[in-house]
């Protein structure tokens, strides 16, 4: 999950960079607002594998939002970014933030789509991904970053996970039970969110 979220960071880049390099071939396809869905095609890093089958869709108006955010908490942008490659047709990008580096090669599949593979080092080690990135509109759900298929092994961890998440036991020692309550109740929603 954190390899997939690390190639939104060039998606994201307006929101984290003074002046955010855009590469050629997102013009016309609305790099910068709207949902996208990402297919992961294969990724590799801290000993696991996964080949295919995995989407997710992300909405980076609620991304650039977290973004700016988090820059305007910390009073500086995260990272750097830097376009070693612009094409209409290809570009490669590096990301420099804090906790690693990635190079981020993209091709334009067709009006819409982007075939991207990502190369990440970080301090959790190197880890790398091909993903297709499908651009569909405006976003349509209102407040969640990214959504997995309903159906799909991460929601039915997610919904594992949620079934297992009791406020009662978890907050009962809490010096501040109410608020400790009310993190749960919004991590659980937050958690469901990305399943609908």
């Amino acid at each position: 999950m954190k390899l997939a979220l690390a190639t939104l960071a060039l998606v994201a880049s307006s929101a984290l960079a003074e002046e955010p390099p855009v590469p050629q071939l997102f013009r016309g396809i609305g790099a910068q607002q709207g949902q996208w869905r990402m297919e992961i095609l294969e990724a590799e890093g801290r000993g696991r594998s996964v080949r295919g089958g995995m989407a997710i869709t992300l909405c980076t108006d609620n991304l650039y939002r977290e973004a700016r955010e988090r820059a305007a908490r910390r009073g500086r942008a995260d990272c750097t970014f830097r376009v070693l490659k612009d094409a209409p047709e290809e570009a490669l990008v590096e990301t420099e933030c804090p906790d690693g580096t990635s190079r981020i090669s993209m091709k334009r599949e067709g009006a819409k789509s982007l075939l991207m593979q990502a190369e990440v080092n970080g301090s959790r080690g190197a880890s790398t991904m091909k993903a297709r990135y499908t651009y569909e509109g405006a976003c349509t759900a209102q407040g969640t970053t990214m959504r997995f298929d309903k159906d799909s092994d991460a929601c039915r961890q997610l919904r594992s996970q949620l079934a297992q998440m009791d406020p009662d036991k978890s907050c009962a020692r809490a010096a501040q039970r109410d608020e400790c309550e009310a993190r749960m109740r919004a991590a659980a929603e937050q958690m469901a969110a990305m399943c609908r």
